[in-house]
Order: structure tokens, then sequence, then C-alpha cells
């Protein structure tokens, strides 16, 4: 359980993975291209990306902690993963992945619920992309973020969100463009929803007129739980001052 997944007493060796730390806009998986390795995120931010044939790039999903990236195959070609933030990896030889999915039980389990997650997101996006306008689909994400970034919730019921994701990844995730992004939180901030410190750090003075802006009332738990989840897993294995790492990587 050191990295909140129970791979074994067999994987804790620096054969089996080794921990990367990887900078912004850093490639982690090259679509078409053979693997021999799946990635386990510690911290950070990972985005499956791929470029339009007018050349504008668009961001597909994004990937969390406690997420194992390219368990279930190559991607095709034209499509990437890409670091969003700084991010911490765990870089696991595919042969002893395989290995362990075949003899755990819970292993495959969790992959299955990440996978259910995963495609949960990708048609929430699919279907807010079609159906939604910028200041719906910033809503929404404004909300959801509260479960995968830094979010301190206040006495008073509110909450300060710190946004890591920079501006143009999130106006590439949600369709829309900078310029757009900026215009509505102004537009949120006049409306008392939301109070800006700093363009990366907002005080959400309403979350359930987030919610209900961005049409995700049915959806919010449903999109959030695993994600906060194994948050809570990783945050529970951090080290003592005792210990080196919270998981033995072979570093």
């Amino acid at each position: 359980m050191r990295c909140g997944l129970r791979l074994g007493k067999a994987m804790i060796c620096g054969d089996a993975r080794h921990r990367e730390d990887r900078a912004v806009d850093s490639e982690v998986i090259s679509g078409g291209e053979s693997s021999h390795d799946v990635w386990f995120i510690r911290s950070g931010i990972l985005r499956l990306q791929r470029h339009a044939y007018d050349g504008r790039r668009q961001i597909l999903s994004l990937f969390f902690p406690g997420e194992i990236v390219g368990f279930d195959g190559e991607f095709r070609e034209g499509v990437s993963v890409q670091a969003a933030t700084q991010s911490g990896l765990c870089r696991i030889n595919r042969r002893w992945f395989d290995r362990m999915v075949d003899q755990n039980d819970d292993l495959r389990a969790e992959l299955f619920r990440q996978k259910q997650d995963q495609l949960d997101r990708l048609h929430w996006l699919t279907w807010s992309l079609g159906a939604l306008g910028p200041e719906e689909r910033l809503c929404a994400f404004l909300a959801l973020s509260t479960r995968f970034m830094p979010y301190q919730p206040l006495p008073d019921g509110t909450g300060v969100l710190s946004v890591y994701l920079a501006r143009k990844d999130i106006a590439d995730l949600l369709g829309t463009t900078v310029e757009s992004i900026s215009r509505i939180v102004h537009k949120l901030s006049e409306a008392g929803i939301i109070e800006i410190r700093d363009p990366a750090h907002f005080r959400l003075l309403d979350i359930s007129r987030l919610i209900a802006i961005g049409n995700i009332d049915g959806l919010f738990e449903r999109m959030t739980t695993g994600i906060a989840r194994r948050s809570g897993q990783l945050a529970s294995l951090a080290p003592t001052e005792a210990e080196v790492s919270a998981c033995f990587c072979g570093r």
C-alpha cells in the first residue's frame, strides 16, 4: 500500500519502478510509440492532448494523483500525455505490472474503478462541449477543481481555491479562449459567486451556484468521489521523519 495501490512486496524494487519528477509540458507518453512502462501519478496533473487538423490543441482529459496511466494499451498516433503541472511520477515496468495485475484481484478492481472515473470525465467533457456554453463549463470546472486542486475551506462556508493549471490548459480543455475565461471570471466576481484574490487564487463564495450553473448537480459526487479517495490515500502515506519517501521507488 506504499503508493496507495496493492502492488505487493515484489513491486518494491528499483528494477520494478523508478521515481521521476517531471517539469510542466514534458512528455510522458507519446502516442503511436510502443512503451515499456506505465506511470503512477504521485503528485501533479497530467493532460491527454492532441492537435486538430487546423493546428489547434485539444485537451481530451486530465489524470490526477493516485491514478495509473498507460496500463490499458498504447495511445493512438497524434495523442500524447504530458505534464500539465510539476508532477511526481513512478515509472513501473510493464512486464512487472502486467504480472501483478494477473495475480492481484484488488489491483484489477482498482484499475477498473479508475477507468470508469476517467470515462465519466470524458463523457461529461464531450457532452458539455456540445450542450453548455463557456460560462457553464467554467463554473463546473471551478466546482470540480475543489476536489483535485488545493482547496482550503473557511469557517464561513466559503473556501479558497488554488488553480495551478495554466489558463491556456483550462481554455483548451473547455473549448474556449484565455480571453473568454478572464471575462467570465470577472463576471462571476461581479455577481458575488467568487472573489478574485489573484490570477491563480479564488475565494469561492457560493459553490452551490457554481454547481447549478455548471449543470452538474447529479454528477458532482460521482465525478469527484474517486479523485478524493485516491488523494486521501496518498495523503495518509506522507513520509514521517524516519522515512525518506512515501514509496520505496529505488531512488
